[in-house]
């Protein structure tokens, strides 16, 4: 298997061998009804993977605190050119206590450890000390790609990440939707489909090295070469355990609804909202 560089270690982890950082993230997007809890349990049926599953988006708040301290320009004025985290803490503590110096902005941090600690927090749930042991961690998460920057923020912590984008035609997303009561609409869903499969779209673009767009129909048509060719990306093998979990998987719809079916103008009106990014998908 192909490692990638270590992450600098997290101060804050004390006792933390730095070593549990070779291996790399894995950060599994969709919309809903793709496919991607199929794939979250392929890839968890190997040995050292741990992906967790969803977690109700709660990343889409965390981002925006981390482009806050990155970007707001009282920040940068006031706390990132201003402080000597990790030289002489308590220099910053004289300071505080200094009732003639001017304290309204003096803090202790600086933008790497706003990186470190936004890394330890994500970590705190997703890549917990307590598993003992060194894995390719990260989760799967289907409100992601609908105007927030969790993307752009993972990203930016771990260059060494790998993103998993599972797309699925829009029309039996649409229709699963319907059948599973997480319809929003007919109307609504397409256009969800679209805006979020065009950030997925946009980001594998500037990140072709690590990131892969997967066709949830290309997983389950056949044993074709596309998992082979993720798998190999991802520095793993394949074996009969990802057939098997393929095989048990497909729907037999006993006791449960079967998905809808739409209407042709229904279809219609999902290919109309859908058409440029379906054609850019190959559907």
């Amino acid at each position: 298997m192909n490692e990638v560089e270590e992450q600098p270690k997290n101060e804050s982890l004390e006792g933390y061998d730095p070593a549990d950082y070779a291996k790399f993230p894995i950060f599994q997007l969709g919309t809903g009804r793709c496919g991607s809890t199929l794939m979250q349990k392929i890839l968890n049926s190997v040995e050292d993977v741990t992906i967790y599953g969803e977690h109700g988006g709660f990343l889409r708040q965390i981002a925006e605190a981390y482009f806050l301290n990155l970007e707001d320009k009282k920040i940068a004025k006031y706390i990132m050119s201003q402080n000597i985290a990790g030289e002489d803490p308590n220099s910053v503590s004289e300071s505080l206590k200094n009732p003639q110096l001017w304290s309204a902005w003096t803090n202790w941090y600086n933008r790497e450890t706003v990186k470190n600690n936004f890394r330890d927090f994500i970590e705190s749930f997703f890549n917990p000390i307590s598993l003992g042991r060194k894995v390719h961690w990260g989760f799967k998460e289907i409100r992601y790609g609908l105007n927030d920057r969790v993307l752009e923020m993972l990203a930016d912590l771990y260059p060494n990440g790998r993103f998993i984008f599972v797309v699925r035609n829009p029309v039996e997303v649409v229709a699963s939707k319907i059948s599973a009561r997480m319809s929003a609409g007919i109307d609504a869903d397409a256009h969800s489909w679209a805006e979020q499969n065009s950030c997925f779209l946009d980001f594998y673009r500037r990140n072709k090295e690590r990131s892969k767009i997967f066709r949830y129909e290309d997983l389950t048509s056949s044993h074709g070469p596309q998992l082979n060719q993720l798998f190999d990306w991802l520095g793993f093998s394949l074996t009969d355990k990802q057939m098997y979990i393929i095989e048990i998987t497909r729907p037999s719809y006993h006791g449960r609804p079967r998905p809808v079916r739409l209407t042709d103008s229904q279809i219609d009106e999902i290919n109309k909202i859908t058409k440029e990014l379906r054609k850019e998908l190959d559907y």
